[in-house]
């Protein structure tokens, strides 16, 4: 009687637990493991801390009741102080006595279990002062055994004081923890081989992957202008960054670790889906202002991660579809456009992002309660629709690399045919002008000869009119980099010249006479100069300016004017007696020689001119319009650098238009 009565009462109670998942205990059998606690079940719940709380005699009556996932609602509220006591009731079938078996623990924080008052395992350090050890118990299943049917109580004891903290870094919204219950052999066996299992695959994947991104960012160095082998290297970097942070999260207990590498793992899911668009849009696209609007929705999608945005989740929803809706749709075209190759990636990439959005519906409706029996179902076509994604783009861009190499091999053989003929055709034209060009030969010759000839008188005539322009060494400079530095000169000697009354001389002369007394005069001049190696710079008018010691620097550049200037004074006074003899109006030429400074080089990029600046070339102005016709006039500066070749005449000090009192003298011979 009593048997019948306990079946009938774990009957009754487990059509209760069927028909009502609001209660805080559970009838456990043989054949209902495993079972989970957490995701339907409500436990006794208190807030306060008390050792006698894991007492099996204790009544809880008077507690709240809580699931123990303790979930923030969606204004970030959460009805929990750090620490807490739960209580669960379990009743025991007899087939279960003395079987060991497991429990399954998943949180972010430090637990005690307690089985019947009896403490069986503790995850990390509980201190009340809130400087908790926290320790993800994930991996290691609680291994223990019921010694008698009928009913027990299950007690945690579970602090977690950064719950908080952990929704506002790492968007962590779940506060509690999880748990399940099964016989200890298939969840020792399922934990092992599933563990064994997801690191080995992760390994492989990340490795694959980073072997795929190597590979794909040497091609690019080695060909820039492909552009979309330096996104695919991005996007397959990503993927494999993703699997390894997957991994070593999976590895690791330490819980701040693994929030951290959640957080990152967002981070690189935003730049893999970024590196997708950026890769379907320079395969397909020319259009660039669509990847910057995918880029900038990147940005806010990061921002929103790094703040821990109430709208990330959602707007991250958005932005991975308006990716793959690009991506369908950019693939479609290419297709329909017939691009080569086209349908091999983009067969890829379909796949992808159909798998991607078989995976978002299935995961909302399974979260939605909409399939809850098939739970497990839906669960395996979720990691058959991630497996698929996960080999698709790779698996298809191989088989494009596969297609590209054959179809280049077959184009390249089709070339090879064409070059054969070609080149046999190529043999026999060349054969025919190399028979023309031997009978051509010699006139090709002359006229080359005579063509260089030529060539050669007109760069002589090109260079002399140069050189006629500006000195030798400005030309040469001027010719070989296309442009002269202007120089400074610490000391060079210039000489002005002009003929006194011009103006009033020039009234008695024709423009012809004029143009040739002025031709012969200068003509004189630039062959006394070129004799002295003196530079001549330019003449305005009647007035002549010419410089010694430039371009190359010269010690007796004082020297060598002052001798020019005394046989142009004779070689004037010689004219002047010729022309009186014949009645003709003469010209009176004053000559000023200064000493000092000066910078010299090319003005303008049009009709260019050597020239010099500097007060040095003012002061010689000013001492040739202060001197007397037919006289030498020097500066004291000069003076000094000449008085032992030259005999000289002291004026004094002679005031200069604008330079104040100049010492003058007059050369009188060597």
């Amino acid at each position: 009687m009593k048997n019948i009565f306990s079946i009938l009462f774990f009957v009754v109670f487990f059509t209760q637990s069927l028909l009502s998942k609001d209660v805080d205990s559970i009838a456990l059998f043989k054949d209902s493991l495993p079972f989970n606690l957490s995701e339907h079940y409500f436990w006794k719940y208190n807030q306060y801390d008390s050792v006698v709380f894991n007492q099996p005699l204790y009544n809880d009556n008077h507690w709240k009741k809580k699931k123990t996932t303790l979930y923030f609602d969606d204004d970030g509220n959460l009805d929990f102080n750090g620490l807490t006591w739960f209580r669960f009731t379990i009743f025991v079938d007899s087939d279960l006595v003395n079987m060991p078996m497991a429990i399954e623990l998943n949180h972010c924080g430090a637990s005690e279990i307690y089985l019947d008052g009896k403490l069986i395992e503790k995850f990390g350090e509980i201190n009340t002062s809130g400087n908790s050890v926290y320790y993800d118990p994930l991996h290691i299943p609680i291994v223990f055994n019921f010694y008698e049917s009928g009913k027990h109580i299950l007690a945690i004891r579970y602090a977690n004081y950064n719950a908080r903290l952990n929704l506002e870094n790492y968007n962590e919204s779940m506060a509690g923890f999880e748990i399940k219950i099964g016989k200890a052999s298939s969840t020792i066996y399922t934990k092992h081989v599933n563990d064994i299992a997801i690191a080995s695959i992760f390994m492989l994947l990340a490795g694959f992957f980073f072997s795929f991104s190597l590979i794909h960012f040497f091609m690019f160095i080695l060909n820039r202008s492909i552009k979309s082998n330096l996104y695919f290297s991005l996007f397959m970097f990503f993927l494999a960054a993703c699997f390894t942070l997957g991994l070593t999260s999976f590895t690791i207990s330490n819980v701040e670790w693994q929030l951290k590498f959640s957080s990152y793992f967002n981070l690189f899911t935003i730049f893999f889906f970024t590196t997708l668009s950026g890769f379907t849009n320079e395969l397909f696209s020319e259009k660039k202002k669509r990847f910057l609007f995918i880029t900038a929705l990147a940005m806010v999608a990061i921002y929103f991660q790094y703040n821990q945005h109430h709208l990330y989740e959602n707007f991250m929803m958005f932005f991975v579809v308006i990716i793959l809706l690009e991506a369908i749709y950019l693939v479609v075209k290419a297709i329909q456009q017939k691009i080569g190759g086209a349908w091999i990636i983009g067969t890829g990439i379909l796949f992808f992002t159909l798998f991607i959005l078989l995976a978002l519906i299935f995961s909302f409706v399974s979260s939605g309660g909409v399939i809850v029996e098939s739970s497990s179902m839906i669960g395996n076509i979720i990691i058959l629709c991630v497996i698929l994604t996960i080999v698709s783009i790779p698996l298809s861009m191989s088989i494009y690399l596969a297609w590209n190499f054959s179809t280049i091999n077959k184009n390249l053989s089709l070339q090879l045919e064409q070059v054969k003929v070609l080149s046999q055709k190529n043999i026999e034209q060349e054969k025919e002008k190399q028979r023309i060009l031997e009978n051509k030969k010699e006139e090709l010759e002359t006229q080359v000869l005579e063509r260089t000839a030529e060539l050669r008188q007109e760069k002589k005539k090109s260079d002399d009119l140069l050189l006629n322009i500006l000195p030798a060494e400005i030309a040469e400079e001027l010719k070989e980099k296309g442009s002269a530095v202007a120089r400074d000169y610490d000391k060079v000697t210039v000489m002005f010249t002009d003929f006194k009354d011009f103006t009033k001389i020039s009234e008695l002369l024709t423009p012809s006479e004029l143009v040739k007394e002025i031709d012969l005069c200068f003509s004189a001049f630039d062959r006394i100069i070129q004799k002295r190696n003196i530079e001549k710079i330019k003449t305005i008018g009647d007035a002549y300016m010419c410089v010694g010691g430039l371009p190359i620097p010269s010690k007796t550049h004082a020297h060598d004017v002052v001798n020019a200037a005394l046989e142009i004074r004779d070689f004037m006074e010689k004219h002047n007696q010729e022309k009186a003899i014949k009645g003709e109006p003469q010209f009176r030429i004053r000559i000023g020689i200064h000493t000092g400074a000066v910078v010299a080089g090319i003005v303008g990029v049009k009709k260019f001119a050597y020239d010099i600046w500097g007060d040095t070339v003012n002061i010689a102005s000013r001492i040739e319009s202060s001197g007397e016709p037919n006289k030498v006039n020097i500066s004291g500066t000069t003076f000094e650098l000449v008085k032992d070749k030259f005999k000289c005449q002291h004026r004094g000090k002679i005031e200069a238009k604008n330079k104040g009192e100049i010492d003058m003298y007059f050369v009188e011979r060597a």
